[in-house]
């Protein structure tokens, strides 16, 4: 966070045009680091792609740098189902639940 300014970079002009810019736009902090950058009227970049879509959109954009939005999202049920099944193994989370280990779906749906 300690850039002054917005810089853009090609990591693998080999393989791909893609390029990327020095804002972490993934928490609260880099958001503001963006505005403060202004990185929305640099026009450097075409996408912005941040877990904290409100904040982001309340903070980066005004009515003269207009912004489009889209959103996606998993079913409920697919995420509460894929949980569950993470939660069965994954040991390193702080909800890690052993007594889920053996359990079928039907009986943590209840």
């Amino acid at each position: 966070q300690n850039d002054t300014e917005i810089i853009s970079f090609t990591p693998w002009p080999k393989y791909s045009r893609t390029t990327y810019i020095n804002v972490d736009v993934s928490n609260k902090e880099g958001i503001l680091h963006a505005r403060d950058l202004g990185l929305v009227p640099s026009e450097k970049a075409n996408i912005i792609i941040t877990p904290l879509p409100e904040f982001a959109l309340g903070t980066l954009f005004d009515e003269s740098h207009k912004g489009r939005f889209l959103m996606l999202v998993r079913h409920p049920i697919e995420r509460l189902v894929s949980l569950f099944y993470y939660l069965q193994v994954a040991t390193w989370e702080k909800t890690y639940r052993p007594s889920w280990k053996n359990a079928t779906l039907l009986q943590w749906s209840k």
